[in-house]
């Protein structure tokens, strides 16, 4: 049903997993040049075919994120199966988190040989999975309040 407050959070899910898809995650400030990350690549800002590393795993993870959120979405009648698809999506979220902070290690040391000399810059995409996290947590409190008044329903008849 998309009357359920579940499925709003989880539309928001994959909306935000739309827009990860094409905002920069970090930035990188190296010895002369800046370095933007997104979901795919790293690339310096002045000369954008200078790719620095491939991090296409962040953006598989998402696409993942945003499939499982789709599904999660269209099987509303079975509210155990929500939950259990809810619970991988939070899997998969602390995944991408995860390989964020990986691949910003592995950027740092392609940047330059000391990592210690290169800042890093958060940017509005790296705010989103832990957005997503946090709603994916709310669809599942929901989910299982839906779950409990349900019931209790069935045992008042």
């Amino acid at each position: 049903m998309i009357q359920r407050i579940q499925t709003v959070f989880l539309a928001l899910v994959a909306i935000l997993g739309v827009v990860f898809s094409f905002s920069p995650i970090l930035g990188f400030t190296g010895y002369e040049t800046d370095y933007i990350m997104n979901a795919y690549k790293t690339i310096a800002v002045e000369n954008e075919a200078t790719v620095i590393a491939k991090n296409m795993g962040v953006g598989v993870m998402q696409g993942l994120v945003f499939l499982v959120a789709l599904a999660t979405i269209l099987l509303y009648k079975n509210r155990s199966l929500q939950m259990k698809l809810s619970k991988l999506n939070i899997l998969l979220l602390a995944l991408q988190i995860a390989a964020i902070v990986m691949y910003s290690d592995v950027v740092k040391t392609a940047i330059g040989p000391n990592a210690n000399d290169v800042m890093v810059n958060f940017k509005f995409g790296s705010i989103i999975p832990i957005v997503s996290l946090i709603l994916t947590y709310m669809a599942i409190r929901f989910i299982k309040k839906d779950d409990k008044l349900i019931k209790s329903a069935d045992r008042l008849r």
